[in-house]
């Protein structure tokens, strides 16, 4: 659901408008993809092109999101200090990173271990079970 659609109660995750997804990469075909499958499971999705945009979406919104799906290397901010900076201020926030860089992961930060990281290019499949996993109620950072 884009942006537009985010008002629709019926189409918003689990039923509740308050819940929404916010997307965070810098190259617009992977933000449409994204946003595309997201949509046809009727999650509530918000983009942004960066991390300045994605700082000001959130600013701008009555509830955090429940899920960033952010790339890892983006201009300015880069997704790793995103995701630190939002866990700090939302601790009940739930992230997938992604990245079509970076496939070693034995240098990645401890303190971001827990996370979820999906490689690009990944499945369509992939994708929508892992922001299952993720938006479960039961799931747990």
């Amino acid at each position: 659901m884009s942006t537009s659609d985010q008002n629709n109660p019926s189409t918003s995750l689990s039923g509740s408008a308050a819940r929404w997804i916010l997307l965070v990469d810098d190259e617009p075909a992977m933000r449409q993809l994204i946003e595309t499958v997201l949509d046809t499971q009727h999650w509530v999705v918000r983009v942004a092109d960066g991390a300045t945009a994605a700082l000001a979406t959130i600013n701008a919104a009555p509830t955090p999101p429940t899920l960033m799906i952010c790339d890892v290397l983006m201009p300015g901010i880069d997704g790793l200090e995103l995701t630190r900076r939002l866990i700090a201020k939302f601790p009940k926030l739930k992230v997938i990173l992604i990245s079509g860089h970076l496939m070693d992961l034995s240098w990645w930060p401890t303190d971001l271990r827990e996370i979820c990281f999906l490689t690009k290019p990944f499945s369509n499949d992939q994708l929508i079970a892992a922001v299952r996993q993720a938006t479960e109620p039961e799931a747990t950072t």
